[in-house]
C-alpha cells in the first residue's frame, strides 16, 4: 500500500476531505495544519496549505517523509462552458501558465485509469477527464475564463496543482489532481472584495461592499454543493490511492 498525502488550500476543502476518512486525528507539531485518517485499510495524510502558489509551497514544506503520492484536492473554476457546480474533474494534465512560461505535468496513466474506474462506479457517472490550468493569479472575469479555455482547452482553473505536481516529480512520486467545480464559466468573480480570506463563508462575513453580496451568496450555495461532492469523490478515490482494492 502507498501513503497518499492530500493537499487542500483552505478549511472548507479540508473539512470535505476529512469527512471522507475514518479515525481522523490531528498531527502535531506541524508547520501547516495536518491530519491523518484511514481510507479502506490504508492511511491517508491531509495537509492544508493556503490559496495560491505560495500557499502550495507552504504545504510542500509540510509533506511528511513517507509521502508516496501527492493529491491536489479541492475546488476549481470552470473554463469549459458546459460544466456546472459540483461536476467532478480528474486532471489528465496540469498546465502551469505564468506570462510566457508554460509547463505541463501529466498524470500517470495507471493512476488515471484506476481513479476513472472507481469514480465512475461510485458516483454513477464518469468524471470529466482533461486538462486543468494552474494559474498564479485569479482568473475572475468571464472573458478571461473564455480566453484561458481557448488557449489550453482546459476544463477548469485553480492555483495550487502545478506547484504540487512539481514537488511530486522532484520526489519521484506520482501526482494527481481531483477538483470539483465551484463557479461556472459564465459567472464573473470580478465583484469579489479583494484581500479576503479564501473561505467563502469568511468572505461572506467580511464583505462590506453591498454590490458583492449577491455574488457571495451564490458562491456559498455553490460551495455547499461542491463540498458535498468533494467528500463523495474522495470516499471513492482514496481507497484506490492507498492500494486497497477491497
Amino acid at each position: 500500500m502507498t501513503t497518499p498525502v492530500v493537499v487542500t488550500a483552505f478549511r472548507l476543502e479540508t473539512r470535505a476531505v476529512l469527512a471522507a476518512l475514518a479515525q481522523v486525528e490531528r498531527i502535531r507539531p506541524a508547520t501547516r495544519p495536518c491530519w491523518r485518517g484511514r481510507a479502506g485499510t490504508g492511511e491517508v495524510v491531509v495537509v492544508e496549505g493556503r490559496v495560491g502558489p505560495d500557499g502550495a509551497r507552504a504545504a510542500v514544506a509540510a509533506l511528511p517523509p513517507e509521502t508516496a503520492l501527492v493529491v491536489s484536492a479541492g475546488f476549481a473554476g470552470a473554463l469549459a462552458p458546459e460544466l456546472a457546480p459540483g461536476d467532478v474533474i480528474l486532471a489528465s494534465e496540469v498546465v502551469w501558465e505564468e506570462g510566457s512560461r508554460v509547463r505541463r505535468h501529466a498524470t500517470a496513466p495507471p493512476v488515471l485509469d484506476a481513479l476513472s474506474r472507481a469514480l465512475t462506479d461510485a458516483l454513477g457517472g464518469e468524471p470529466r477527464i482533461g486538462v486543468v490550468l494552474s494559474s498564479p493569479v485569479v482568473v475572475a472575469g468571464v472573458a478571461g475564463k473564455r480566453a484561458a479555455f481557448d488557449r489550453h482547452a482546459a476544463l477548469a482553473v485553480e492555483m495550487e496543482a502545478a506547484v504540487l505536481a512539481e514537488a511530486a516529480e522532484s520526489r519521484g512520486v506520482p501526482f494527481v489532481a481531483l477538483r470539483i467545480v465551484l463557479d461556472p464559466a459564465d459567472l464573473s468573480l470580478e465583484a469579489l472584495p479583494p484581500n479576503l480570506e479564501s473561505s467563502w463563508v469568511a468572505r461572506a462575513r467580511l464583505a462590506t461592499t453591498p454590490t458583492a453580496w449577491p455574488l457571495l451568496g451564490t458562491l456559498r450555495r455553490h460551495a455547499a454543493t461542491a463540498a458535498t461532492e468533494l467528500t463523495r469523490t474522495m470516499r471513492a478515490a482514496l481507497p484506490v490511492l492507498v492500494g486497497d482494492r477491497g
